[in-house]
């Protein structure tokens, strides 16, 4: 039953195409059987056609019953014949060992791992190297130098905030080609000048940088250092409005050291 089974379902794609080839035919019949019928002169011509027309009916009823039972075969009973070898497979008793197999079983000892315990070796006690006197007396006792430390920088005091240097800072050390940080502006706006002078009683400041555009947290210009003499110099900021006055500048004192 399982072989004809499997078999069935192997051959049901063949089987499918012979019973639609099959009704082709039967459709070209059934065409010309009623042609024949309707051009039929005599009753022995049209019974004839009649005939034919049962023959092929009884034909599709067949080819549709061959067709059912080929797909129940080829699904619902391979299906169902798949579940009962499951069934039988998953049923089937475990193996267990025999009397004689127990009885090797048991004669043969099982072989016990144990560790070996680490062999304790003996330690032997060295000196205590006593210090060298006469080495520390020879060497000298060395004095740490002090490193100098650099001046403390502060930031600008500047009286007013549209006047303000941000950097270099109060104090600091430069040299070379200084970046002037800050800011410059006033709501009646004309231009800002970057002046210095050597530190001293008489300070007479001198223009070096400046621009006609308000600067909000920028650079304001450049110092050239390389061209001064090492010393301490003040720097200030001046902003100038359209009437000519200006706010109290914003003075930065440094120290050239090229």
């Amino acid at each position: 039953m399982d072989f004809l089974v499997e078999a069935i379902a192997n051959i049901a794609p063949y089987i499918y195409a012979a019973c639609g080839l099959l009704a082709l035919f039967q459709l070209y019949r059934t065409w010309q059987a009623r042609a024949e019928r309707r051009q039929a002169v005599f009753s022995l011509e049209r019974d004839k056609a009649i005939g034919d027309l049962y023959s092929i009916f009884l034909s599709a009823l067949l080819m549709l019953v061959v067709m059912g039972v080929t797909y129940f075969a080829s699904t619902t009973l391979r299906a169902a014949m798949n579940v009962a070898e499951s069934s039988t497979l998953l049923a089937a008793p475990s193996v267990s060992l025999t009397p004689a197999t127990e009885s090797l079983s048991a004669l043969i000892p099982t072989p016990t791992f144990t560790p070996e315990q680490p062999t304790a070796t003996p330690t032997r006690s060295l000196p205590t190297p006593l210090p060298d006197t006469r080495q520390q007396a020879r060497q000298p006792e060395l004095v740490p130098t002090p490193t100098p430390q650099p001046p403390a920088v502060s930031p600008a005091l500047c009286p007013d905030g549209r006047a303000a240097i941000l950097s270099p800072g109060n104090g600091a050390i430069v040299s070379g080609v200084v970046s002037i940080v800050g800011t410059a502006q006033h709501d009646q706006f004309d231009f800002y000048k970057l002046e210095w002078a050597a530190s001293g009683a008489n300070q007479i400041f001198s223009y070096f940088d400046g621009a006609e555009s308000p600067v909000v947290g920028g650079l304001l210009g450049n110092l050239n250092s390389s061209a001064w003499a090492d010393g301490t110099y003040t720097i200030q900021l001046v902003v100038v409005d359209t009437s000519g006055n200006y706010p109290e500048p914003c003075r930065v004192t440094v120290t050239i050291q090229n």
